[in-house]
């Protein structure tokens, strides 16, 4: 970054924001017990770059790789790694790092690794391969400038838009930057919109992009939720009793969540409602649900072993309310309820009303006798074979193959 550009941010940034900065710059400093130099980094990328792979795809964001909830970017992207394609996926979290090489082997063909200290060396050497994509979130903050040195460099942009553009999922402060990115980029052919839900589909379509566009919805990794599966969670199987109708939901607790339609649930004593999650805002402690004796929250639990919170749920549930955002979401939860073949009440989102496995419901009384009509079916194994049927469907090596797919014959048509 030149000078001109560093006061520009520096006073965008504020004094606190460029404090932070100047912190982050200084821990990032190569020196220290166990930091690799530069020349080290370099063999090591001379080591996964000797395969002959076809395509590369470098993942810019800002939330790292387990530093947040286990999500689309993470399972479609390590699913894309194969003998033809080479995943690279970017953070800045010490979570996501053995050691300050800055660099972790997720799967044979996809590695997490701090291009911060990588990106300029990389840079460089991924130009033997012959097709080269940069992939950005929609609703992070990686900015045009950065975008723009990938596309100078031959990439192609996998532009993910999954999530409405609002201000109850970015900072205000940056919405109208991620705005104008969004406009940039639907303005450009050398962009593929890959969207996740058909209102996400048809607000690119109808701003008529340069850019192509696809829709791909979210799925499951079937093969970790396994009916199965068990937790041996002390608190969590002390508190859940069998003469009641275990009703369950993970995810985010925010404000999209309809706290008033879960009161109304526990007014039912013959329910008790299970809560996992992260605090994604103070929603869930304003609503003054936790003060109602049939309701607990476990907070946030690994992804890897949510399965087995989940085999003792009668009933899964998605209780969101409709707005902007929630009409726009494909809810992985959705397809991994399914691959666990437990019985799914929703309200009425667009994406949970394609699947005819899962029960919608359009008011709160259709919503309770919902969960109760699904209690009583929850061991009909019809139900449960459609249930895995559709998420098998939706698992997301299906879901990466459409991906590669569309980019194969995007090379294609270049040749």
């Amino acid at each position: 970054m030149d000078i001109r550009s560093t006061i520009e941010k520096m006073h965008a940034l504020g004094i606190e924001g460029t404090a932070k900065m100047a912190a982050v710059k200084w821990k990032k400093m190569e020196h220290g017990i166990g930091m690799i130099s530069a020349p080290a980094r370099q063999s090591i990328l001379e080591k996964i770059l000797s395969r002959d792979y076809k395509r590369v795809i470098i993942f810019e964001n800002h939330f790292g790789y387990h530093n947040i909830m286990m999500q689309r970017p993470q399972h479609l992207l390590r699913n894309c790694g194969d003998d033809e394609t080479l995943v690279l996926y970017n953070s800045y979290y010490d979570i996501d790092f053995e050691n300050r090489g800055r660099i972790t082997q997720i799967d044979r063909f996809v590695f997490v690794l701090d291009l911060y200290y990588f990106r300029r060396c990389l840079m460089k050497m991924v130009r033997k391969i012959p097709y080269r994509y940069l992939c950005v979130y929609s609703t992070d903050t990686v900015p045009v400038r950065r975008i723009n040195e990938y596309l100078e460099s031959g990439f192609r942009v996998i532009y993910e838009y999954v999530d409405d553009i609002n201000p109850d999922l970015i900072s205000r402060r940056r919405i109208g930057e991620i705005m104008d990115r969004h406009r940039y980029l639907l303005g450009d052919s050398r962009v593929l919109a890959v969207t996740s839900a058909d209102k996400l589909y048809e607000n690119v379509r109808t701003a008529g992009p340069k850019s192509g566009s696809i829709l791909i919805s979210n799925g499951a990794e079937c093969g970790k939720f396994i009916p199965e599966a068990v937790t041996d969670d002390t608190e969590y199987l002390d508190w859940i009793r069998e003469d009641r109708i275990k009703v369950g939901y993970y995810g985010a607790l925010a404000s999209w969540v309809d706290y008033e339609l879960l009161k109304k649930l526990s007014d039912e004593e013959r329910i008790q409602i299970i809560l996992i999650g992260v605090e994604h805002d103070d929603s869930l402690k304003k609503s003054g649900l936790l003060e109602r004796k049939n309701v607990r929250y476990f907070g946030r639990k690994p992804y890897d072993v949510l399965a087995g919170y989940v085999h003792y749920f009668d009933v899964c549930m998605i209780p969101f309310v409709l707005n902007e955002i929630t009409e726009s979401t494909s809810p992985v939860k959705l397809f991994e309820y399914m691959a666990m073949e437990k019985p799914v009440v929703s309200t009425a989102l667009p994406e949970c009303m394609k699947y005819d496995p899962v029960v919608t419901a359009h008011s709160q009384k259709e919503f309770v006798e919902a969960v109760y009509d699904c209690w009583n079916e929850r061991e009909d194994q019809k139900r449960k074979e459609q249930l895995s049927r559709c998420a098998w469907e939706n698992d997301w090596s299906a879901k990466a193959g459409q991906l590669k797919q569309y980019l194969s014959q995007w090379e294609k048509n270049e040749r």
